[in-house]
């Protein structure tokens, strides 16, 4: 199984020496991550190499914003799932591993299973897995094995969904149809609900204002475990709220 990172490394704006030790070190982790079965993104995340031998400082928050980067683009800068387009700050197009890497740990540096998704359908989807029959152990899925759930890099967004979005000067949402199996799928575990919440924000910019702050500070993991609980529960309290007001 190949990670297919050849085309991200492709694009590190760094000099050689520094560039190899990058792909060095990506290699390394993406090797431990299919040999063993383990998730190495947490590990990625946490590279802090001290600059020496003629290599400036390696930090792997900034690897990790290259990628989203690249991804971003690849994608002209819309998302996977919803195709709205992203913000341009990180907490809104977080790195979205398309099976899971709670669930499958050997995928999670496989450029495949890479995509750019909105905080929204990143949240909604979570660690879901909409393939229960992957193995888990074997080599990266083709797209046969892909059928019946929408995946972004196996799969054409046009052919499995049509969607259409209207803004005016205080009202914006998006509408969403499933044309085949997999895009009838998409709508119904995501798209539904990321047009509902189009509509119930759009009415009311005090309220968006606040669940983008909740979004910034849970993405930031501020607070320990009970603050998470809460910031989640009062989330889920303000769009109950958005969807009884007149």
């Amino acid at each position: 199984m190949d990670s297919h990172l050849e085309s991200f490394y492709e694009t590190l704006p760094y000099r050689k020496n520094k560039k190899q030790a990058v792909i060095k070190l990506m290699d390394a982790l993406y090797l431990k991550s299919v040999n063993n079965n383990v998730d190495v993104w947490p590990e990625l995340y946490a590279v802090d190499i001290p600059a020496g031998n003629g290599v400036t400082k390696i930090e792997g928050p900034k690897i990790i914003s290259k990628l989203r980067e690249f991804l971003a683009s690849k994608q002209k800068y819309r998302c996977c799932y919803c195709q709205r387009y992203l913000y341009n700050i990180a907490y809104a197009r977080p790195v979205e591993h398309i099976l899971p890497r709670a669930h499958f740990p050997r995928f999670s540096l496989v450029m495949d299973n890479l995509a750019i998704s909105c905080f929204d359908c990143n949240s909604k989807k979570d660690d879901n897995i909409w393939w229960p029959t992957i193995n888990k152990l074997g080599d990266y899925p083709t797209k046969n094995e892909l059928a019946g759930a929408f995946h972004y890099n196996r799969h054409d967004y046009d052919e499995h969904i049509a969607w259409v979005s209207y803004a005016t000067n205080s009202f914006a949402f998006s509408i969403y149809t499933g044309i085949s199996l997999e895009g009838k799928k998409l709508y119904t575990d995501l798209l539904q609900d990321i047009s509902k919440t189009d509509i119930l924000l759009s009415r009311k910019d005090s309220l968006k204002s606040s669940m983008d702050a909740l979004k910034l500070f849970r993405e930031n993991g501020l607070g320990g475990t009970y603050v998470q609980q809460f910031i989640a529960e009062l989330e889920a309290n303000l769009m109950r709220d958005a969807g009884t007001e007149d």
